[in-house]
């Protein structure tokens, strides 16, 4: 009787430095991540800022696929560098007054790695390449085009992508603020619609 108490408290001793195990692995998977929050806009002007509240905007000519409502913009005496990456040009997205994405040129491989590494270090791990592709094809205006290597980060609210083409020796950054896009595509589509609609008479 006495050998069978101990062989039971054996067990439930195992099992509890099992089950303690078990709870340190979830705690350590679920301990917030050193990488910073997704940011609330692109460097002082936050997400959804009207487009009448900054002064040191340009418009520009974009032949990005856009509505009239879509318009873009250039910053007066933008830095054109992330971290150790230069870049050529930054261009700034307003739907309907309101701030909606950035659009970023660059050119060459290490312009490329550095912007990589410094989004990285920022936002953590990335979807890659084949992730990115069958999660893109949601009307954006697509940063992949020719590229061969692609990254992105998704948050709730903010959408990042970054895209190279070692051929061209070119790049692109793009990020958007993920509640305007959706009103932005819903409101097309609608538009659309009623466009068809008013083709056919009826």
């Amino acid at each position: 009787m006495v050998k069978l108490k101990v062989e039971v408290m054996k067990k439930v001793k195992i099992l509890a430095i099992l089950f303690i195990i078990f709870l340190i692995g979830c705690f350590a998977s679920t301990r917030p991540s050193k990488s910073r929050p997704y940011p609330n806009g692109f460097r002082d002007i936050k997400w959804g800022t009207e487009i009448s509240a900054l002064k040191d905007m340009e418009k520009v000519e974009q032949d990005k696929p856009s509505g009239k409502d879509l318009v873009w913009y250039r910053r007066k005496g933008d830095t054109l560098t992330i971290g150790e990456a230069k870049l050529e040009n930054i261009f700034y997205s307003f739907w309907m007054g309101n701030f909606e994405s950035v659009w970023i040129d660059f050119r060459g491989e290490g312009n490329f790695e550095a912007l990589k590494k410094e989004l990285l270090e920022q936002f953590g791990k990335a979807l890659e390449s084949e992730e990115v592709m069958k999660k893109m094809d949601r009307g954006e205006p697509s940063t992949i085009g020719h590229a061969e290597e692609f990254y992105a980060w998704w948050g709730k609210y903010t959408e990042m992508s970054l895209s190279y083409s070692k051929d061209r020796h070119k790049g692109t950054l793009y990020i958007n603020f993920r509640i305007i896009s959706e009103e932005r595509r819903a409101y097309e589509k609608q538009k659309e619609k009623e466009e068809r609609v008013k083709e056919r008479g009826f």
